[in-house]
């Protein structure tokens, strides 16, 4: 039996739950995924017997049935179902290890996973990553936009390098450090009450509709921080995304409470941006992990985006109608 690849442990004893081996778990997921005895054999290239005795010594160790025999076909039991949960997360942990091998493994190449807050995936970005890549030919670039609540997941789970976002986390295992500042603006169109003002301040939102956020989202967060929890719960409209909150200001329904990096390159015709008097100036950080040390490309992309922020390549839309 030595010889046998997949025939080990075939004590056959009877004591329930003792600890699966990588190959059980192998032939388990097999089955599962294929439907039958024979099917995983074909999936595995070995012997239909072979995995039949894995199966029944598997079965044994843990001390209850995973499939009822149905002529051909095996139909998992509750608890195979459950187990199997289990087991795709284990087989998706080992993809990312051989996707961190492979990328090690390749020459002067690699792969850089962002995370962003929607408010600088119009143009910051965009922009650093235009010269991150430049730069860094060979690198394959994941970007997602996350939600305030989802950074650390993306963290913990590998899903995530770098992480550039509106606020700061409050986590044990997450490091925030401020690159530079954003403004607080209002997108109004040009025939809307606050539209002839200089600049908007928190009153004045009282007495127009505007669009705003849910409480948790981070503008939200930081309406509430900057204007006062009772003006930024006054909105009557609510968005996820500013970028959503400028399209709906260019149908006219309502004024949209913005950072600057959020605003397109080139402004939707008849739109006016007005500076918001706001307590204090907008931070923009770079989140990573401190469980681990930060990526070479990470800090070359922190490098990229810290050089877009301080050649100060936001347009001045203030006051402009096209």
């Amino acid at each position: 039996m030595e010889n046998d690849p997949i025939s080990m442990d075939t004590d056959g004893g009877n004591e329930p739950s003792r600890p699966l081996n990588l190959r059980q778990i192998e032939v388990f997921r097999a089955i599962m995924i294929a439907g039958s005895v024979s099917a995983a054999g074909r999936m595995l290239h070995v012997s239909q017997p072979a995995i039949s005795r894995v199966l029944s010594l598997t079965e044994s160790r843990l001390g209850f049935q995973l499939f009822e025999r149905q002529r051909t076909r095996l139909v998992p039991t509750p608890e195979a179902r459950r187990l199997f949960g289990e087991v795709e997360g284990l087989y998706h942990g080992i993809q990312r290890i051989n996707d961190l091998a492979s990328n090690l493994a390749r020459s002067g190449a690699g792969r850089l996973r962002i995370a962003t807050s929607a408010s600088f995936g119009e143009r910051l970005i965009p922009m650093a990553l235009e010269r991150f890549c430049k730069r860094n030919p060979g690198v394959h670039v994941a970007c997602r936009n996350v939600t305030y609540d989802e950074l650390a997941a993306r963290f913990l789970t590998g899903d995530a390098d770098i992480a550039i976002s509106l606020l700061a986390p409050d986590h044990a295992n997450l490091q925030a450090t401020a690159l530079g500042q954003d403004e607080l603006v209002c997108l109004v169109p040009g025939k809307h009450p606050l539209a002839k003002q200089d600049a908007v301040r928190a009153e004045d939102l009282r007495a127009v509709r505007w669009i705003g956020y849910p409480p948790a989202a981070p503008l939200g967060r930081l309406l509430s921080t900057l204007l006062g929890p009772e003006v930024a719960a006054s909105a009557q409209i609510e968005v996820h995304s500013p970028i959503t909150a400028i399209a709906f200001a260019q149908q006219g329904l309502g004024a949209a409470l913005v950072v600057g990096w959020s605003l397109p390159l080139v402004l939707p015709p008849g739109m006016v941006v007005l500076p918001v008097i706001a307590s204090t100036p907008v931070n923009i950080w770079a989140v990573h992990s401190r469980l681990e040390p930060l990526p070479v490309l990470a800090q070359r992309f922190l490098t990229a985006v810290s050089h877009v922020l301080k050649a100060d390549k936001q347009p001045s839309h203030f006051g402009s109608a096209p």
